[in-house]
């Protein structure tokens, strides 16, 4: 009999180790007996439980059974079934045990979260210091707002994280603020690819209950709210920018250094692209002429940008001029991204250039300003702004014509679309 019990309990902490140390599983799944079955006790992340009495004999020859099944229950409870719905398809509907009492769409969204940044990181969607950045803010927010409130599906969920204001923190998710449409765009992203994939699937959540609105739609939009910026968008001009250029290239700084910066702000104020968009620049020869393109979707709660934009320079003089065609051919180097991105770089960079101090100090530029300065130089020049429409502004920069029009708006000159089209139509 003691060495019964000693058997006994050696192959029940020799499974509960594996279980524990199991990815997927670990201490959240736990096994015991019950009138001679295995008994399943499952603590989610909300510290709520959920208890099934499996149709497994409590006998150390169904051990690695137990194991399997435990495994394989958790995995589709991680892809968004219930454990009820996860023990029937286990053991084909035909579970001898008592149904458990969960009724309600419960799953790890938070697993579910942290399994799609993961995938965004390594497939190279999102920079790892944007996941933990950013990212995490967001993370944070849905660990909150589940920990408070009760969330079954996804129309509750987006409404509390723009609704809800965590402790200690300042206002930031007003309507129609840029933050608000981050978090929007971040969350209705996660959940539409998560529930596009496969039930197998590591992360899966249940269409039923998970599906976001759809990209453009009345729904998303009003998620997102509407606001007016208060914060004018300051442009750099044509000669500000030439003049840096100069002063960066004539200081006594690193040479090569230098020179990388000076393509990245060249390529920033002639294509008008953000700075991280730099690195995804490519050159494809069409109808016998050479066009430079962005390989980067610029994703937001309204919908994304075209994976692969056309760009134009303004002013073509200057893309001549400082041979950026060739350059990107070439694969001519920029400079490293470092932990936060190249804005991030840049600004750090422009930081310590005596003129570039003096725009801040007496205009207020910031690294953007030269992306702006595109959008100012497109609606203001005489040369273009007659001839380049906001909406072909808009798609050039790789942003809605709603953004469009509250960012630059101001600089665009009323009824250039009609222009426009009696230009090229007559």
């Amino acid at each position: 009999m003691t060495t019964s019990k000693v058997n006994s309990d050696f192959w029940v902490q020799g499974v509960r180790q594996q279980l524990k140390l199991t990815s997927g599983v670990g201490s959240s799944y736990r096994i015991s007996q019950q009138s001679g079955r295995c008994k399943l006790d499952v603590q989610y992340s909300d510290k709520s439980r959920k208890v099934a009495t499996l149709p497994i004999d409590w006998k150390q020859e169904n051990a690695r059974l137990i194991e399997n099944s435990v495994i394989k229950i958790a995995r589709f409870v991680s892809a968004g079934k219930t454990l009820k719905e996860a023990v029937a398809i286990t053991f084909g509907g035909n579970s001898e045990a008592p149904e458990p009492t969960e009724d309600e769409a419960i799953v790890d969204l938070i697993l579910s979260f942290d399994i799609w940044g993961k995938n965004k990181v390594a497939n190279k969607e999102i920079m790892q210091s944007t996941w933990d950045d950013s990212y995490q803010k967001y993370r944070k927010k849905l660990e909150y707002v589940l920990s408070t409130n009760e969330v079954t599906n996804s129309k509750r969920l987006l409404e509390l994280l723009v609704k809800v204001q965590m402790p200690n923190s300042r206002p930031h998710l007003h309507a129609g603020t840029r933050t608000r449409e981050q978090v929007v765009g971040a969350v209705c992203t996660w959940l539409e690819e998560s529930t596009e994939l496969e039930e197998f699937e590591e992360g899966y959540l249940n269409p039923k209950f998970w599906t976001p609105p759809k990209k453009g739609s009345k729904a998303k939009k009003k998620l997102v709210g509407h606001h007016v910026s208060k914060t004018d968008a300051i442009p750099i001009y044509d000669d500000e920018f030439i003049k840096l250029i100069d002063e960066i290239r004539s200081s006594k700084r690193e040479k090569i250094a230098a020179e990388r910066y000076i393509f990245l702000i060249q390529l920033i104020n002639v294509y008008g692209i953000r700075p991280h968009e730099a690195p995804r620049l490519s050159v494809e020869n069409i109808g016998g002429k050479k066009s430079v393109y962005c390989n980067s979707s610029k994703r937001t709660s309204l919908g994304s940008s075209p994976e692969n934009r056309e760009l134009y320079g303004l002013h073509q003089y200057w893309e001549n001029e400082f041979d950026l065609i060739k350059k990107i051919e070439n694969n001519y180097a920029i400079p490293p991204s470092g932990d936060k991105g190249l804005g991030d770089a840049l600004g750090k960079y422009l930081a310590k250039v005596d003129y570039w101090k003096h725009l801040r100090e007496t205009r207020k530029l910031v690294p953007y300003s030269m992306r702006h300065g595109f959008a100012y130089r497109m609606h203001q020049d005489p040369r273009y702004s007659k001839k380049i429409s906001s909406r072909f502004g808009a798609a050039l920069m790789g942003h809605s014509h709603q953004i469009h029009l509250e960012t630059y708006g101001k600089w665009t000159p009323q009824g250039n679309m009609r222009t426009t089209l009696d230009d090229l139509l007559s």
